[in-house]
């Protein structure tokens, strides 16, 4: 008898048996298996990334063509906004408004927060306010670093 070998998907992660459906499918469209590890071609195409839809009475994610997302398309769940899945029936309007508030707060969030700019220093003063008192420092206002509590300002960054 010869002996059942598994390997981890480098997909998913998961663990697949030499030999299967899974593995097999790999090594025909984007995958080599060379010294027991499977090994992405160089010339397969970028792999497709994953849309998922989000359960808006569990808050989690539901990956589109899942079993879990069929079964709510099948009894009924409709889609909004390309992301969220609301329930059918009478929570449909309720959760439409609930959708939508969450989309403004998000977007909200968004506009105030730029991720391309760097922290103020009062955004820096707000988040570590409570371990620079423990260590009795402050941070100088041009430049950041620790300084005496009594100072705004370092040596170098003093204004004149």
């Amino acid at each position: 008898m010869s002996e059942i070998i598994y390997i981890i998907n480098p997909e998913t992660g998961r663990r697949i048996r030499v030999g299967g459906i899974t593995f097999n499918h790999l090594i025909f469209t984007s995958h080599d298996f060379i010294n027991g590890e499977l090994i992405r071609r160089a010339t397969a195409p970028p792999p497709t990334p994953r849309q998922y839809f989000l359960n808006t009475q569990t808050n989690r994610l539901i990956q589109a063509g899942s079993r879990r997302y069929h079964e709510m398309i099948r009894t009924g769940w409709d889609i909004i906004e390309d992301y969220y899945l609301i329930p059918p029936g009478e929570l449909v309007a309720e959760t439409i408004a609930m959708v939508q508030d969450l989309g403004n707060e998000i977007a909200q969030r968004r506009r105030n927060v730029d991720a391309n700019r760097p922290p103020t220093y009062e955004e820096i003063m707000d988040r570590h306010r409570d371990r620079l008192i423990d260590l009795n420092v402050s941070l100088c206002r041009e430049c950041f670093i620790p300084i005496r509590m009594e100072s705004e300002y370092c040596e170098d960054c003093t204004p004149k």
